[in-house]
């Protein structure tokens, strides 16, 4: 069994509106573009078993479209299964609004939802923003922190007792953003909290993700993986409104391999530590799909796999 298994995240790639064509033909002649191709559940099932993705990872509001569209969710991941994928490792959260201590309330009870669908599921994680956008909410002062760790507790206490982690997931345009994410991690209670790496994201805040991971490896249970070309933006950058989806069109994110993240030093330290779990790999802002995820994964078997898998 190998330490590190690869799931893929459903989010920026295209969530498919159908549980099956069954008349491929028909839909081709009338629409006569790739399309078809990327609005079913069997085909890109299909696409990612083939370039050996174990596990699939969501977005919060897709489960409760998978449950109309499939008819519950155990059928979902039967539906999966017979395509070859493990399993849905987990889903994509946010703690909106957590600064606050009145928002949570609501929080708790969105976040409820979301674990009882992931256990429906069988995942294993919820990965959650901390909070908002920097722009509108930060800077945050030490009681909004505060707020924002005892969110994250609570939500991982609710989460445990359903058989899940959670894992602070960092965005460089978050409120919770270079200057205090490590002292969130302190702030919060490992018993119930954990942490997703995620390449990209972290390495744009301006974190390098290899001194990041060996000093704080024993909480960092969960990776997402992609590269970007884009070190240390400025915080006039990160902070401004819109930020990852700004009106030049930016592409922050790449395959990895393709950018400057230090991808073999983080694996070298991986096997350094014995990680053993689950890696995620996103292709957020790819003009092709397919693309993007074959190259992805070649980098991963060819250049990554031969230093710790």
């Amino acid at each position: 069994m190998n330490n590190i298994k690869y799931s893929y995240q459903m989010n920026m790639w295209g969530f498919p509106r159908f549980k099956q064509i069954k008349d491929f033909e028909e839909w081709y002649n009338k629409d006569f573009t790739a399309d078809g191709y990327y609005q079913d559940w069997d085909k890109t099932l299909k696409y990612l078993s083939t370039a050996g993705f174990q596990g699939i990872e969501l977005m919060w509001y897709q489960i409760g479209i998978l449950r109309m569209l499939f008819g519950s969710l155990p059928a979902f991941t039967d539906f999966i299964r017979e395509r070859g994928i493990e399993k849905v490792t987990g889903c994509f959260s946010i703690n909106m609004g957590s600064e606050s201590k009145e928002n949570l309330p609501n929080i708790l009870m969105s976040q409820q939802k979301v674990i009882d669908g992931l256990a429906e599921l069988g995942a294993n994680n919820l990965v959650i923003m901390p909070a908002g956008q920097y722009y509108g909410t930060g800077p945050l002062d030490d009681e909004q922190l505060k707020n924002v760790a005892n969110a994250l507790n609570e939500v991982g206490k609710r989460a445990a007792d359903k058989g899940l982690d959670i894992s602070i997931h960092n965005e460089f345009w978050c409120a919770v953003n270079l200057s205090n994410h490590e002292k969130l991690l302190e702030m919060t209670d490992p018993k119930y909290v954990q942490y997703c790496l995620d390449t990209a994201q972290v390495s744009i805040m301006g974190v390098d993700i290899v001194k990041f991971y060996d000093k704080w490896h024993d909480r960092i249970k969960y990776l997402h993986l992609k590269d970007t070309t884009t070190k240390s933006l400025p915080d006039e950058e990160r902070f401004k409104a819109g930020a990852e989806y700004d009106d030049e069109g930016k592409r922050w994110f790449y395959e990895m391999g393709a950018g400057y993240v230090d991808f073999v030093g983080l694996y070298e330290l991986l096997k350094k530590h014995g990680f053993k779990g689950w890696a995620t790999v996103e292709t957020d802002g790819t003009p092709d799909r397919c693309a993007t995820m074959l190259l992805a994964k070649w980098y991963i078997d060819n250049v990554l796999a031969p230093i710790y898998s």
